[in-house]
């Protein structure tokens, strides 16, 4: 006998399409405007594009300069990343299996509730000083400080979970602190990793704000300001814009594709564990 279908579930999968093609249509509206040319963005804003031209996508990748923000934000991104997991994941092996101090997670999680505005002068002011404003590895140690508080957080969670008795057998079979977290702690903390990567790398990539502020030069300008430079004063090409929004998205869309099993696995454990 067939399984009569509830029509709570008929709405629950209403609701699930409705929403999910109200997310999608905008990007896929941007994907067929990228291979438009600007008269017929506005002739034909909703029909489908009659032959894919990718002219636009030349001339925002050379023309305009977008290759150079883009390498310029992998480079940001990369390095940032990797600095961010390395000091998170050391910080709360400290915090959670060698000394359990309460006072200096305080501070460390103080740093969630700084709004980022806040600081912006001060940072200008000190990146001044110490003559790292307008470098580019003066902007990844501000991406990494951004971004610090809430990975040690992330990371002290999930490492909490951790059972203390592997630190007792390895401590007494003789290895050091150092060792204990190479080669026991870090490699099973992979899920807490994959979560505080994944949320770094996102921030990093979109990051806008410190960029706008602490990066002047064409050379070491990021992706979000290529793209801001393509709008113009008084008049904008939406072919090449949204040409340039779909080099910027590609990269994340790819990323989530190939690891979307360890980036959901690692969110999802990550938030039990906490």
């Amino acid at each position: 006998m067939k399984k009569a279908i509830h029509p709570a579930t008929v709405l629950k999968y209403f609701v699930l399409i409705f929403f999910g093609v109200v997310d999608f249509y905008p990007f896929f509206w941007v994907l067929t405007a990228a291979f438009k040319d600007k008269n017929t963005i506005f002739s034909n804003p909703f029909g489908l594009p009659r032959t894919l031209d990718f002219g636009n996508f030349v001339d925002a990748w050379q023309k305009c300069g977008l290759n150079v923000n883009f390498f310029n934000s992998v480079l940001y991104s990369f390095c940032s990343v990797l600095l961010i997991v390395l000091f998170s994941s050391m910080a709360a092996f400290v915090l959670t299996h060698v000394w359990e101090n309460k006072l200096i997670y305080a501070y460390f999680t103080l740093g969630i509730m700084v709004p980022l505005h806040s600081i912006l002068i001060p940072s200008f002011i000190i990146m001044k000083n110490l003559s790292l404003y307008n470098t580019r590895y003066g902007f990844i140690i501000l991406l990494v400080a951004s971004h610090l508080s809430f990975s040690i957080f992330v990371m002290t969670s999930f490492m909490k979970s951790l059972p203390k008795e592997l630190d007792d057998a390895a401590l007494i079979d003789g290895c050091s602190y150092g060792k204990l977290f190479l080669s026991i702690i870090f490699p099973l903390a992979k899920p807490g990793i994959a979560t505080v990567g994944t949320l770094a790398l996102l921030n990093c990539w979109n990051e806008y704000l410190l960029a706008y502020i602490m990066l002047m030069r064409e050379d070491n300008k990021t992706i979000t300001q290529g793209i801001f430079s393509l709008v113009g004063k008084y008049s904008t090409d939406y072919a090449g814009l949204c040409a340039g929004l779909v080099i910027a998205i590609l990269p994340m869309m790819i990323f989530f594709l190939l690891f979307q099993e360890q980036v959901i696995d690692g969110m999802t454990v990550g938030a039990v564990k906490g």
